[in-house]
């Protein structure tokens, strides 16, 4: 059987644009099913996919992927809504996709607004990030049935790899808490899981109670038994409609 890959997608819903931006080693299939509730209630939605990510080699997220290259897709995202006038534009993203929503929240001119789903923007990665891609990266071998010898040699790139990108993540993200005052009046949405598996949940409110604190208006919240992945788990729904309530009240 053949492994299908998971692609970006592009809905024409309408005349608002929305950016949805995925997790680490996560592809678009991350934010699917938000982007079609979305575009069922008239907005167009785009997920791109970060560079090295939904590969069928792992190792790629490391050899091609980097944070100047990830900033580079979410520009490029959204200059290709605002090309063909998807206005209001909000950008949104889950885990790693959050760090760099919020960095278009803070440097895009064209982003109106939007937010974060499980977003480590206070504390950077996780630790926990490193036993995960490992067994991120022998689950797409064991299903692309890469060699024995192949399997050895990604591995190695991994070890070698990981930490360096993982650092930079972590210099990124407080580039992202530094200019946080530069979000001035565009609307912020948060959403996190309260058993979020992978980042501190608690977070979340301590950067709602920073954002608050400097007169920026925010959307905050709190699904108690949802995990790290909050866009595909047992909250999704709710979420996808919270998230359109907060688009539907900012966007006019």
């Amino acid at each position: 059987m053949t492994y299908r890959l998971p692609q970006p997608f592009y809905f024409d819903g309408g005349s608002v644009g929305v950016v949805l931006l995925h997790a680490y080693t996560g592809s678009a299939n991350d934010v699917r099913m938000m982007g079609r509730f979305l575009e069922k209630h008239q907005l167009t939605v785009y997920a791109p996919q970060f560079a090295g990510h939904a590969t069928a080699d792992p190792t790629e997220i490391l050899t091609r992927g980097s944070v100047e290259a990830w900033w580079a897709d979410t520009v490029t995202a959204v200059e290709q809504l605002s090309a063909v006038n998807k206005q209001p534009l909000f950008v949104f993203g889950l885990s790693l996709g959050g760090l760099f929503a919020m960095r278009a929240i803070e440097k895009l001119p064209q982003v109106y607004g939007g937010g974060i789903f499980s977003a480590p923007v206070l504390e950077g990665p996780s630790a926990k990030l490193t036993p995960l891609f490992g067994q991120y990266a022998k689950t797409m071998m064991q299903l692309t049935s890469v060699s024995s010898v192949t399997q050895k040699a990604r591995l190695a790139t991994i070890d070698q790899r990981l930490p360096q990108q993982l650092t930079s993540i972590g210099i990124f993200s407080r580039q992202v808490v530094t200019d946080l005052k530069h979000i001035k009046d565009k609307p912020i949405f948060i959403g996190q899981g309260g058993q979020d598996q992978i980042i501190d949940s608690t977070q979340a409110q301590v950067l709602y109670q920073q954002l608050t604190q400097s007169n920026i208006p925010v959307d905050y919240h709190w699904y108690p038994q949802a995990g790290h992945v909050i866009t595909v788990d047992n909250a999704h729904h709710q979420l996808e409609t919270d998230v359109l309530e907060f688009i539907n009240r900012f966007k006019k």
